[in-house]
């Protein structure tokens, strides 16, 4: 029967004494927890407090988006100060409290996303299950927003699945499957999807009739006594505080993680105290206000509005539903096979039967990977597999909604190609290019339909690169940025718009960068030396490690063609084209600028070196928290993104150091690259770059931008912590 109503929950009664609490917050997508839905479940746990005909509680969503996403970001970013982050705290360890400690049994039904709030809820019940399937993540990734679990999970997550897979868990931030969620102990029982209603009946009528015993191995419970003893919880904290201690000053809250879980196995109670005032700390740090700002601008750009004539409803766009790629190369057989796992019909184009072979051994390769992660069943595989096509012919290609030209580095093959592709498609089928640096324009002036051609740059791996370039050539109409823009949303992915300028965001801002390493790797430098600065500056690998990792003979190609709008790239290109002819082509040669054995980087011996410099010995530099050899790599980028602002290459300034972050691994706890010039202050970064002018020559000149900054003490955002660009209705690139 029909309990009290509310706004985010519908609560039934039926004649067996189970009480469903489900939640569907209205106008989300997803449900998240908002002051309102805390305040209604707390009438709700009060009144099942006072109740005697209740024999067990359910909690579940009526959303088939997932259980619960968490806390509201965006209010949490909003909080104002310690008070308010100390009540939001208290508001959820109390509520979850008092759900943990319910006189009936309580179950939390979970599928699709059960993550940060939603499993610290779950958490406090006595039972768990979950669907079995990929939808389905559980997890506390409050570690990405630079925040910890604040609602107990430090707490309960350790007592329910040890404190090595919590640790694991917590500092992380990823979530685990259902399958794995199972295993660990995480849940009770993982159901597969078909068995999904039934499963949660007969599970429901176990724990009401007392039926249900929960299995723990010999191992887990050999584990649990081992992990809990003051002797195994001390080992293992200790070996975490070392593994932590070179990122605990850039990302504060893995420390503040480790020290919630001590705190409370050294005293019951004490560490939701700790966790508590954790958090409130951390809601301060730069850290987190950076990665809160890229979450927002996530966001933002996967709710890109591209179209100037939305309020037209008479106009329909052409969904894409079948893909073509031309080449199955390493790029191409990446972008077939995760469109594939996608759902959609995927037919790929080689030049001849042995490249197509070698093609469909690369995507069958990946399509297994993808499907041992998700643990697919045969059936599933064998659909998956079927939806991929490679041959030598266009027969499949010419039934194509979007095709996607993933051939070589070279503007005459991608001519020709768009040229017979103009001829053989549809009349509305979008032509795209994956190229990295090439003149879009010059590519779609080949085909009678320029207006259908883009660039859609994606990175390697295609599976892991979570940023899709969308690049808008002059005549690129707003129907096919749209269309675009959708494809990339559908795969998961986060698009961003550009104008076509050569290399356009990405690589036009990542290449000063690695071209001034190159440059001290030609001055004697050593690479490791190069490179260790930089990954304590907080990148995720030095700067010739990528050329290695990328391929020298790529980097050589996108050096060439950036020629014409960056200065002095005339010697990296000259050093790179002596690598590749020497055939040092990076890690996929065995030598580049280390050498590889059993794929692990090692210095080559035949380099000669010159001693580091990492200190400022005749003080002529402003204090901007970096080293000389931070300086001179960093300071370039720093100054790329300010000329691709002043060139409107993207349309807001978030978009450059979201595309930095996401695309290059811009060490993310800084915010990006134009966050890094409001942290230092636009008149510090200014006359450093004069100086490094004097060094190093014109290439090191700083934009006219930063100059009339640092002349009026301005900055790129308003306040900190916040995006203070809104979209607009139609991109002004």
């Amino acid at each position: 029967m029909n309990e009290k109503q509310y706004t985010a929950f519908n609560v039934l009664m039926n004649s067996a004494g189970v009480l469903t609490v489900s939640l569907d917050v209205t106008q989300r997508p997803m449900n998240v927890f908002t002051t309102e839905v805390i305040d209604e479940l707390d009438h709700i746990i009060t009144d099942i407090e006072s109740r005697r005909d209740v024999k067990l509680v359910v909690f579940r969503s009526d959303k088939e988006s997932g259980f619960l996403a968490g806390a509201d970001v965006r209010a949490i970013a909003n909080i104002t100060g310690p008070s308010q982050a100390g009540r939001l705290i208290d508001a959820g360890q109390q509520l979850f409290h008092r759900i943990d400690h319910i006189s009936v049994p309580t179950l939390a039904v979970i599928h699709g996303p059960c993550l940060g709030g939603g499993l610290e809820w779950a958490l406090a019940c006595d039972y768990r299950i979950a669907r079995d399937n990929s939808s389905t993540k559980i997890g506390l990734p409050e570690i990405k927003l630079g925040l910890i679990p604040g609602w107990g999970g430090t707490q309960r997550l350790p007592r329910q699945i040890g404190l090595t897979q919590s640790l694991k868990m917590i500092l992380q931030g990823k979530p685990v499957s259902a399958h794995a969620a199972a295993k660990i102990g995480l849940i009770d029982r993982a159901i597969s999807p078909d068995d999904w209603e039934e499963g949660v009946r007969h599970f429901i009528s176990e724990v009401l009739h007392a039926r249900y015993r929960r299995e723990v191995s010999m191992r887990q419970r050999m584990m649990h006594r081992l992990e809990t003893s003051w002797l195994g919880s001390s080992m293992i904290l200790h070996t975490t505080k070392k593994k932590i201690r070179h990122q605990e000053h850039q990302y504060p809250a893995l420390g503040a993680a480790v020290r919630a879980i001590e705190s409370g196995l050294q005293k019951q109670g004490a560490g939701y105290v700790t966790e508590r005032s954790e958090f409130v700390k951390l809601l301060a740090t730069p850290t987190c206000r950076n990665l809160l700002n890229l979450f927002f601008a996530r966001e933002s750009a996967r709710n890109i509005k591209t179209w100037s004539t939305r309020d037209r409803a008479d106009v329909h766009f052409h969904e894409i539903r079948r893909v073509g790629v031309i080449g199955a190369g390493a790029m191409g057989a990446g972008i077939g096979q995760f469109a594939a796992t996608q759902g959609y019909e995927v037919a790929m184009r080689e030049v001849d039967d042995q490249a197509a072979q070698e093609g469909r051994q690369r995507v069958e390769k990946l399509m297994k990977s993808y499907a041992d992660r998700y643990r697919l069943p045969p059936s599933t595989r064998s659909e998956l597999n079927q939806r991929i096509a490679v041959a030598t012919d266009d027969d499949a290609i010419v039934l194509s909604d979007l095709v996607i030209e993933a051939a070589v580095e070279r503007l005459d093959v991608k001519q020709e190609i768009f040229k017979h592709l103009g001829d053989l498609v549809a009349a509305d089928c979008i032509l795209a290019t994956n190229t990295s640096s090439l003149s879009v324009d010059k590519i779609a002036g080949q085909t009678n339909r320029p207006e259908r051609v883009a660039g859609l740059h994606f990175f390697n791996p295609v599976h892991r690169m979570e940023l899709v370039e969308v690049v808008r050539g002059t005549r690129t109409d707003d129907d096919t940025v749209t269309r675009l823009v959708a494809f990339v949303r559908s795969l998961g992915k986060t698009p961003i718009v550009t104008k076509d300028a050569p290399g356009f965001l990405v690589n036009r801002v990542l290449f000063p960068y690695l071209g001034e390493a190159v440059l001290m790797f030609g001055e004697g430098y050593a690479p490791a030396d190069i490179d260790r600065e930089l990954r304590h500056f907080g990148m995720p690998m030095g700067p010739l490690e990528l050329i290695d990792r990328v391929g020298v003979d790529i980097a050589m190609h996108v050096a060439g063609s950036l020629g014409d709008v960056l200065v002095g790239l005339d010697p990296v290109v000259d050093l790179l084209s002596l690598m590749v002819e020497n055939g040092e082509l990076g890690k996929k040669a065995g030598c580049g600028f280390y050498r590889y054995r059993d794929g692990k980087a090692v210095p080559r011996s035949e380099q000669t070196t010159v001693p580091m410099t990492v200190v400022d010995v005749n003080n002529r530099f402003a204090l901007d928290g970096l080293n000389m050899v931070q300086r001179r790599l960093v300071y370039p980028m720093l100054a790329e993104s300010v000329r691709c602002k002043e060139q409107q290459i993207v349309r807001e300034d978030w978009m450059i150091d979201l595309g930095m972050v996401l695309a290059t691994g811009f060490a993310p706890y800084r915010g990006g690259p134009l966050r890094v010039i409001d942290s230092i202050g636009a008149g510090v970064v200014n006359e450093n770059m004069k100086q490094l002018e004097m060094i190093h020559g014109v290439r090191m000149r700083s934009p006219e931008t930063l100059e009339a900054m640092a002349e009026a003490g301005t900055r790129f955002f308003v306040r900190e912590g916040s995006i203070d660009s809104k979209d607009s209705e139609t991109p002004r690139n």
